[in-house]
């Protein structure tokens, strides 16, 4: 790590919000061998399940001067997007935290610790794990054919390096659990009360549905290329402030995503603002601002934004 000067917390824990219980019956028994050293063991499926839920880790700072922020991780991702980058620096998760946030980090439905079991009475397929060699491109860190080479886009700021570690972060993910993850931020937020919330990719249309279900509660939207957004531009009366990185050009799904976001933040009826990072002066970012080399001062541009005291 970086050999910070370390800093307060007050307390930490994690609990699970939303959720269901699912009643499974008629199903024959299994036999499963646990390991070399045991005989085969009986498994009754039938029974009760805990399903659907989202596991959320918090850390309360000593001083709080700030009010919460829920992280919400993008599509085939954890929580462990805000707490390291994969070269090993600390994540936005500290870096707020230092500065008097509460934090608290989700685990959405069927992704990293909230468990998951997708249908109790069949099959687990269906499920989608993102490859090297797609993150490589989608998260816009190079060219499909500089992956071999590891040949990055020309000034990406990215840690090339650590793409195996990138790598080993990403979780297997369904395409039917969207509204799940919704019910399960809007009700973490109706937990903790008044609160803003930093979201990436597909966590910003799942965060910014959550926020309209809970307007009163969510002070500030932070939305880092986010997809799944409404067309009416949002909750009303929640401020939000749309980031954006560089490469947009380099394939057909940024430039859609693009005319997406200036429609939105065009078309919103609250404020939105639109951080764009190369416009700003900070070239050479990624999809994933929170893991490239200059993640701190993007941190401090949206802490700025956010109102936080930030050392000069």
């Amino acid at each position: 790590m970086q050999g910070r000067e370390p800093f307060a917390l007050s307390t930490f824990g994690s609990f699970t919000v939303a959720g269901r219980r699912a009643e499974v019956t008629g199903l024959p028994l299994r036999h499963v061998q646990l390991s070399r050293d045991l005989p085969a063991y009986p498994v009754d499926p039938n029974g009760t399940y805990a399903v659907d839920h989202a596991y959320v880790q918090y850390f309360v700072p000593e001083p709080v001067g700030h009010p919460p922020l829920v992280f919400v991780h993008g599509g085939g991702m954890a929580g462990t997007t805000w707490e390291g980058t994969p070269d090993g620096r600390e994540g936005w998760l500290q870096y707020f935290l230092r500065r008097g946030h509460p934090c608290y980090v989700v685990d959405n439905v069927e992704r990293g610790r909230a468990g998951w079991l997708p249908d109790p009475a069949g099959p687990t397929d269906g499920a989608l794990l993102r490859t090297e060699q797609e993150a490589w491109d989608a998260f816009r860190i190079g060219p499909p054919e500089g992956y071999p080479a590891r040949a990055c886009h020309p000034g990406c700021l990215f840690p090339v390096e650590a793409l195996e570690a990138l790598a080993r972060q990403q979780v297997p993910r369904w395409m039917t659990t969207t509204a799940l993850a919704v019910g399960a931020v809007t009700a973490l937020v109706e937990r903790i009360g008044r609160c803003r919330v930093v979201a990436h990719s597909q966590g910003g249309g799942i965060a910014v549905a959550a926020a309209a279900a809970t307007p009163a509660l969510v002070e500030s939207l932070v939305l880092v290329e986010p997809h799944g957004l409404p067309d009416d531009g949002g909750p009303a009366g929640v401020r939000q402030l749309l980031v954006s990185g560089d490469f947009l050009d380099r394939t057909p799904l940024y430039r859609r995503l693009r005319a997406q976001w200036s429609a939105y933040v065009g078309g919103a009826a609250g404020p939105v603002g639109h951080l764009d990072l190369p416009a700003a002066g900070r070239a050479g970012n990624s999809h994933m601002p929170m893991m490239d080399t200059n993640s701190d001062v993007v941190a401090t541009m949206i802490a700025e934004w956010l109102g936080a005291s930030v050392p000069a």
